[in-house]
């Protein structure tokens, strides 16, 4: 192991948390963060002998951080672009009265239902943020989910019978 090896294992080790807490702030689904993160580390191993300031490596190692996570992003929105054409084809004429369906479901539940949900699968929360956003227990959030779900599964049933 060389001097530079050594030195880039101890501002990694000193450094690993901060990035995490960067990731998972920015990323909400923690596999990709998982995967983003063995980017960054590959990203810095590979670059860090032209880090000319050591003294810089959490600015620098955040930089990077950032840029992958716009990449992330980025590939995410290409893979959701579709021509119109493809649209009007692929995409049955009854997906406007499923969202419609949906929307409706979502009406009827209690606000707190609504709110939770909102949360965890439209903005894409984890629960763990959730729960600090709302001021409530991870468990409370986790049953409050899991009660929320159950509710709707059965309103939108109940709406194609």
């Amino acid at each position: 192991m060389s001097i530079s090896s050594i030195e880039y294992d101890r501002l990694c080790h000193a450094h690993i948390n901060i990035i995490k807490r960067y990731l998972f702030h920015k990323i909400s689904n923690p596999a990709d963060a998982e995967d983003i993160l063995q980017e960054i580390l590959l990203a810095t191993y590979k670059g860090f002998d032209k880090l000319r300031d050591t003294a810089a490596f959490k600015s620098w190692v955040l930089g990077i951080a950032s840029r992958k996570c716009a990449d992330y992003y980025r590939a995410k929105a290409r893979s959701l672009e579709v021509s119109l054409d493809e649209a009007s084809e692929s995409i049955p004429a009854r997906s406007y009265d499923i969202e419609l369906s949906v929307n409706d479901t979502l009406d009827k539940l209690p606000d707190r239902d609504k709110q939770i949900l909102y949360l965890f699968y439209i903005r894409g929360y984890n629960q763990k943020d959730i729960a600090t956003k709302l001021g409530i227990q991870l468990g409370t959030v986790k049953s409050r989910v899991s009660a929320a779900k159950e509710k709707f599964r059965k309103q939108y049933n109940n709406q194609e019978e």
